[in-house]
């Protein structure tokens, strides 16, 4: 097993390769992208079908919540392992069509990897959230009370007299930030791990291997690529509030219909950065490209 550790500023340019994603190929990487996007729709909507139609119970919405998980983790595994082949071959000057993101499925046995691989991924989510709830499950109670005291008061308060909010509960910055740092170090083990099996043609475990051992050898660049691109994610969603905003003072048809598909256009943009940063992070940890300055290979 090889995984390599990079410098701090490593963060900083696998988000800036990231955002030039687009570059080498724009057909093929926004139309694969578009692709993914609304296969990510797809078991949403289904969910959201079943329930208007059965009208089920506490129980029939737990078992309509685990199909469509399953169908989910079967039908977007092998498209974004597909998806990572496209981006390789775009930043390695070969041909690549947007349907190649489909191609896994034309071969049984690399499809089942990279869903055995994102069904173990997903088992390792829930039992660290079930580890959390265990450890912290008296906070998260407290959170939950008072999110739910707050939307009471919203849905009772008078207009033009703002309503007196609870403070929010003790811990609660401490139980995001421990929250966030989780769902970074997963995300970093997801993108090296698949990254292992669609490009490299590892098995399932070793590749999860790989990728805890990647993500723990480069939590520092991670956290640091985090924090930029959440100052540029809220960047944007202001400049996206602005913009509805004032179509809507002019006009709130035209805010519809302007906003929309320029909403659908940040959303696919989003696509191709993220995945073009779980790429360039798994070539920098476990792929061909040599280690960032201060990294080291063991």
């Amino acid at each position: 097993m090889t995984t390599r550790a990079n410098g701090p500023l490593a963060g900083l340019t696998w988000l800036k390769r990231g955002l030039n994603s687009g570059r080498n190929n724009p057909r093929a990487i926004f139309g694969g992208a578009a692709l993914l996007m609304v296969a990510a729709l797809v078991p949403g909507f289904l969910q959201a079908f079943a329930h208007l139609v059965l009208r089920p119970g506490p129980g029939g919405a737990t078992v309509i919540a685990a199909l469509t998980t399953v169908l989910a983790v079967v039908l977007l595994g092998p498209l974004m392992g597909g998806y990572l082949r496209v981006i390789d071959a775009s930043e390695r000057g070969q041909p690549a069509h947007a349907a190649d993101v489909l191609a896994p499925f034309r071969h049984a046995h690399d499809a089942q990897r990279m869903i055995g691989f994102s069904f173990v991924m997903l088992l390792i989510q829930l039992g660290a959230l079930s580890l959390l709830v265990a450890v912290f499950g008296h906070a998260m109670q407290n959170l939950q009370d008072w999110y739910l005291g707050v939307a009471e008061i919203l849905q009772h308060a008078t207009p033009g007299k703002p309503p007196e909010m609870p403070p929010p509960p003790e811990g609660l910055g401490g139980l995001f930030s421990l929250a966030g740092l989780f769902a970074l170090f997963v995300a970093a083990v997801f993108a090296v791990g698949l990254g292992q099996v669609a490009l490299r043609g590892r098995g399932i475990g070793t590749a999860v291997v790989e990728g805890l051992a990647g993500a723990a050898r480069n939590l520092l660049p991670l956290l640091v690529m985090a924090l930029v691109a959440l100052a540029l994610l809220m960047a944007a969603g202001v400049v996206l509030l602005l913009v509805a905003g004032v179509l809507g003072l002019l006009n709130p048809l035209l805010a519809l219909v302007v906003f929309l598909p320029l909403y659908m256009l940040f959303v696919l943009a989003l696509y191709v950065v993220m995945f073009g940063v779980m790429y360039h992070l798994w070539r920098d940890v476990a792929g061909d490209a040599a280690a960032a300055p201060g990294g080291f290979e063991a």
